[in-house]
């Protein structure tokens, strides 16, 4: 039997702040001399978000570029697994997109446990402080993705005051009784105490130890509510001038509707040459300080829009109103 490697699932609603812990935890790992195998599920240039991460904190990197992992693309997301599960990272972290229901992903686990050598199974799912309670008809969808996860993190908590936080932690709490508040040490407590101890019993066959318990078959669950609106959200691809203006890729931004929940964009500025910058946007709050994107400099600069409700020529019309030319607009995935 292959040795075996604790894995911890990343999920959370669309800009809840997911790679922002990833990139904390692989920072935090290396000092412990431990790197890890990571899978970056986005629904589409996730090679941008690859990008961002450096490279001498993880063994392995791989982008998933898919809408619903834990179905269309279910099949391509376990071979990576069972890619990392022969490498040489010491554990495997999987970052799902925003908008992924993680349970059949985690059924999956358990019954094909014996070609997917990772015990334990560890979810952490970050909790958006600024939005939680706040998502409408898709509540259920980011209660789903607590449900099924031993662990929550909140982020963002410095943007609400301490009576809403406690509120926000009460309410998370009787949405899933069963998961536990988790700050960064803890995590990186729990993952480097059980690597330790698998690195001193490594010629032992280690047990199942599995925290997720298969609930029903993946027919049933893609007729759950939950999981129907996972499949609601759509998103659509711009192509954008090669170099632009800090201040109208910023205007750009701030002129998308609301009805666009995540935005990125990848693009090369006039006055900063020397990097590709990506620009993100979470419902209506543009992050202020574009990222710089040190590889990918043959990427076509893009505008990429995730939302249930898209309307993609008026995203188009933003785009062509800022820039003054014509751009095509190119659909990712369908609902």
């Amino acid at each position: 039997m292959e040795n075996t490697k604790p894995f911890l699932l990343i999920t959370g609603f669309l800009g809840a702040g997911k790679t922002t812990l990833l990139k904390r935890l692989l920072h935090e790992l290396n000092p412990r001399n431990i790197q890890a195998d990571v899978i970056l599920n986005d629904f589409s240039n996730a090679d941008i978000d690859v990008a961002s991460l450096n490279p001498s904190l993880l063994s392995s990197v791989e982008p998933l570029n898919a809408g619903c992992a834990c179905c269309e693309s279910l099949e391509e997301l376990v071979q990576l697994c069972r890619k990392a599960s022969k490498g040489k990272g010491d554990l495997l972290l999987v970052e799902l997109n925003g908008t992924a229901d993680p349970l059949v992903l985690l059924e999956t686990f358990t019954l094909m446990e014996n070609r997917l050598a990772f015990f334990p199974r560890y979810q952490v799912c970050v909790i958006d402080a600024r939005y939680w309670g706040k998502r409408d008809e898709f509540e259920i969808l980011e209660r789903r993705q607590l449900e099924t996860a031993g662990f929550f993190s909140i982020s963002h908590k410095n943007e609400v005051s301490a009576a809403q936080l406690k509120r926000i932690k009460k309410s998370v709490k009787m949405a899933s009784s069963n998961s536990k508040e988790a700050d960064l040490e803890m995590l990186l407590n729990i993952l480097s105490k059980e690597i330790r101890r698998r690195k001193k019993l490594k010629d032992e066959t280690m047990p199942s130890s599995n925290s997720v318990s298969s609930i029903g078959s993946k027919q049933q669950q893609l007729k759950d509510a939950a999981h129907k609106l996972s499949h609601r959200f759509t998103g659509c691809h711009f192509p954008l001038p090669d170099k632009v203006e800090n201040k109208a890729m910023q205007r750009l931004m701030n002129s998308l509707p609301p009805w666009v929940l995540r935005a990125k964009a990848l693009v090369s500025i006039l006055d900063k040459p020397e990097y590709r910058w990506l620009f993100e946007k979470v419902g209506t709050e543009l992050i202020q300080n574009p990222i710089p994107i040190y590889e990918l400099p043959d990427t076509p600069s893009s505008l990429m829009c995730i939302g249930p409700k898209l309307a993609p020529d008026k995203i188009k019309k933003l785009v062509e109103l800022e820039f003054g030319f014509s751009t095509p607009k190119r659909s990712l995935f369908n609902p």
